[in-house]
């Protein structure tokens, strides 16, 4: 760690908080980063002055303050990626019944940025909107990894390697060949699929939403629901109107200020 600057550590820190809302122990913060926590302290004593978190008087506890997830709701408000996507996962939810969420594509990273519950009774997958989806190991993952080429998708997961998340359950890929194998038979039928990977019982569709340029997806829209409702076979039942959502956002997808000027 002696070669990361204190900017990206404390990045590092507001990435680990924002997965914990009841907040985490000096200490326990240092651990999971390995920072020494001398520096953990000066750190998140910086973030607390600037109102970016907030210690608990009590547990002694640092958290995220709301600050902090007003300025990522402010950004999304000038680029209204919110306000596109939300009538279309919404309609898509209620004509599959199952839950939908749309990822957008930011450096190579997978961010939730919207979703819509389909489901009104029985069972329900309904998770938080935490962490990006891991690229090798989820449905929405490897759907945007599709639209890259080979050298360059295994580029971005040779960044981190094939290390899932602890809360992962597992991943039908482990090696780079598996993966392009993937790769090849997910552009061949346009959608992705993951079942029992990242949460055992939960299979989930993905899509890439196509890059109006015929760039890399500018993201992914998925349907997941439980496995026993979705099985392999459902694909061809959700597949059009998960499709057709996943062109329309493409139609629809803003483009960023900067991308006008050029």
């Amino acid at each position: 760690m002696a070669n990361v600057s204190p900017i990206e550590r404390t990045l590092d820190i507001i990435e680990l908080l924002a997965d914990h809302p009841g907040g985490l122990a000096v200490s326990d913060i240092a651990r999971r980063l390995r920072l020494p926590k001398s520096i953990a302290h000066r750190l998140l004593s910086i973030l607390a002055d600037r109102d970016f978190a907030i210690q608990d008087p009590i547990t002694q506890h640092y958290r995220l303050a709301v600050r902090t997830a007003a300025l990522g709701l402010r950004f999304f408000g000038h680029i209204r990626l919110n306000e596109v996507c939300q009538p279309l996962l919404n309609r898509l939810a209620q004509r599959t019944g199952e839950f939908v969420r749309v990822c957008a594509a930011e450096n190579g990273e997978l961010v939730w940025i919207a979703s819509a519950q389909g489901s009104s009774e029985g069972l329900r997958y309904d998770p938080t909107m935490g962490a990006g989806p891991t690229l090798y190991a989820t449905a929405n993952g490897r759907a945007w990894l599709s639209t890259l080429t080979d050298a360059d998708a295994l580029a971005q997961i040779r960044r981190k390697g094939f290390i899932l998340p602890r809360n992962y359950a597992g991943s039908l890929v482990t090696s780079e060949q598996q993966l392009l194998d993937e790769l090849k038979q997910i552009r061949e039928r346009r959608y992705a699929v993951s079942a029992d990977e990242s949460v055992i019982g939960i299979t989930a569709f993905a899509a890439p939403i196509p890059d109006r340029e015929d760039g890399p997806a500018l993201g992914c829209v998925s349907v997941a629901g439980p496995s026993v409702r979705m099985p392999a076979s459902r694909g061809g039942e959700i597949m059009p109107d998960l499709l057709a959502a996943a062109k329309e956002l493409g139609e629809i997808w803003p483009i960023p200020n900067w991308k006008k000027l050029v």
